[in-house]
């Protein structure tokens, strides 16, 4: 068997592969100095490696190597990313562990390898683990995921970035099939282009010039999470990869005419008001315990506020929903979390962007 095996036509992790579950953040450890001045409890990005499979499959392999199963397997990779922090100041502040495990949390549900369930790429995971329960929140894993990958993922219906069901605002309500995928800078590059008024240039020119700024904001953040600093949790590792993807969703509104002067109305709900109506308040006190529970050295007061009540904490979509944001907390991050002047200037930037629609005619 050659290592490109498919099951639901993502292709199944194995320890002849190259998955890669990248920068999980944030990995919250208590880390020097000593006291008193600390311990200081610092994120770290967790990183771990199919290559690196413990307790794969025995009887079926991929290339030669086992593969990855359901409620059994794990990466145990070294470094992982969190070596900084101290296990005697108490390591994780979720699992008092460094360097721990990181399991599957979702996986193919007709597929089974010796009665188990097999796990793939794009199934999400979690890291950091002394047990089942890990230190970082849940995020799809990746090989080589690059556009090709989330556009096969998005064809077989799942959202690239949560790897749920796409959600109906990701597609066309006509055709209900999904919307193209494209970059950040390639979607809002479009949007501005489609301002086509006159008398509506100079808006035309702001936005640009915010775009180049928000873009050069987001690449300083890149290098720093790279370079293992702390940065922004509002910009998305890659551009071209799972939540960072944006839909090409039209944002104009369709013109009707029926015996009298045109007159312009949408087709229903738009993508960003659909995706506003499904983020119920569960599922917001879902986003913000998450959250919570992966820094409870700032814990978000009223974790769990009564459905009827709005969240106690702004929540912001790194990927807007005009674009198609999932609502899940892998691109959701509560406001009290960005807590530098950098965070919330990208932010700014995005909201102005996000005027675009009300210019496109």
């Amino acid at each position: 068997m050659t290592k490109d095996v498919f099951a639901e036509k993502w292709e199944i992790a194995g320890k002849n592969g190259m998955n890669k579950s990248l920068a999980r953040f944030p990995d919250v450890c208590l880390s020097p100095p000593s006291p008193p001045a600390g311990p200081i409890p610092v994120p770290y990005p967790d990183t771990s490696f199919s290559k690196d499979l413990q307790e794969g499959s025995e009887t079926v392999n991929i290339g030669g190597k086992p593969a990855a199963l359901a409620q059994k397997s794990y990466y145990k990779s070294s470094p992982l990313g969190n070596e900084a922090a101290t296990r005697s100041f108490g390591a994780s502040v979720v699992t008092h562990q460094i360097t721990g495990k990181t399991y599957f949390q979702a996986w193919a549900m007709t597929v089974k390898f010796e009665g188990k369930n097999v796990c793939r790429h794009i199934d999400i995971t979690t890291s950091n683990h002394a047990s089942q329960i890990g230190a970082t929140p849940p995020a799809p894993t990746n090989e080589t995921q690059d556009m090709k990958q989330a556009k096969a993922a998005i064809q077989a219906g799942k959202c690239p970035c949560c790897g749920n069901p796409l959600h109906k605002w990701q597609k066309d309500p006509k055709t209900k099939r999904p919307y193209r995928v494209m970059t950040a800078g390639a979607f809002w590059r479009k949007q501005i282009s489609l301002i086509k008024v006159p008398d509506k240039q100079a808006e035309k020119d702001t936005l640009t010039e915010t775009l180049e700024r928000m873009n050069r904001r987001k690449t300083r953040q890149r290098k720093k999470r790279k370079d293992g600093q702390p940065s922004c949790p509002n910009v998305q590792t890659k551009e071209n990869q799972g939540c960072a993807l944006h839909f090409d969703i039209p944002q104009h509104r369709d013109k009707i005419t029926r015996h009298r002067p045109t007159v312009k109305r949408p087709l229903g709900p738009t993508a960003a008001q659909a995706a506003g109506d499904a983020f119920s308040s569960k599922k917001k006190s879902a986003v913000l315990s998450i959250w919570s529970k992966m820094n409870p050295t700032n814990p978000i007061p009223a974790a769990y506020p009564p459905p009827n009540k709005p969240p106690p904490s702004k929540l912001n979509h790194k990927t807007p929903r005009m674009a198609g944001g999932c609502n899940d907390q892998g691109n959701v991050v509560p406001q009290h979390y960005m807590n530098t002047k950098a965070c919330n200037d990208i932010e700014d930037d995005q909201s102005e962007l996000e005027k675009v629609a009300s210019l496109i005619y």
